[in-house]
């Protein structure tokens, strides 16, 4: 199978700045550790239970020493994001590719659904690949029915990349509408950084 896949991380706009001081993604042990600006956006408990939840492969370590990413928009963690009252508008996507990161030489794991789950498993080839449910990506859709309650979990398969993605392994960004377009566009422009951004309703709810 194709092992070139689109990757998306989301972060609120209120952290590019500091992401593009920084040149590129970090971990949250890393933003925790070096006092890097940072909005956290994401469900606090689920925080504490990533925190605690041990990668079984090398190199180790806890979800929060890896950089997340997913294999699709609109994934559950927005919705979520959607109905704790974040804008989602105000949300950007970075986008990467597995090929891009392997061929790095970044350390890299990725799992079959949610990192947390205990159903979910861990792999770190990209041959592997095809243990991801890419039907569900595809879709629109993805709330657990009475014929498959797992999809949910599925659908929220991660990639995760050990302590920190460069600026140069982000391939472009993803946004809401032309407003933010522009907003990103401005923020790229002051810190000498050429990438696209391009406007992805479909990314959102």
């Amino acid at each position: 199978m194709d092992t070139s896949k689109l990757l998306f991380h989301m972060t609120h706009i209120d952290n590019l700045p500091s992401i593009l001081e920084n040149n590129g993604l970090n971990a949250y042990s890393e933003i925790s550790s070096n006092g890097f600006q940072y909005k956290d956006i994401a469900n606090a408990d689920i925080q504490t239970r990533r925190s605690g939840t041990r990668v079984p492969l090398p190199p180790g370590g806890d979800l929060h020493e890896y950089v997340p990413f997913y294999f699709a928009g609109r994934s559950p963690m927005l919705y979520s994001i959607v109905n704790s009252g974040v804008k989602q508008r105000e949300i950007v996507y970075l986008m990467s590719k597995t090929s891009n990161i392997h061929d790095s030489e970044l350390p890299f794991v990725f799992t079959d659904g949610h990192a947390i789950m205990f159903l979910t498993e861990f792999y770190s080839s990209l041959d592997e690949l095809e243990k991801v449910d890419w039907s569900i990506m595809n879709e629109r859709y993805w709330s657990d029915t009475e014929e498959d309650p797992d999809r949910k979990r599925r659908r929220q398969a991660e990639f995760l990349v050990h302590k920190r993605v460069p600026m140069n392994q982000v391939i472009g960004f993803g946004v809401f509408d032309n407003e933010m377009k522009k907003k990103v566009e401005a923020l790229l422009k002051a810190h000498q950084i050429v990438k696209p951004v391009a406007i992805r309703p479909h990314f959102y709810y």
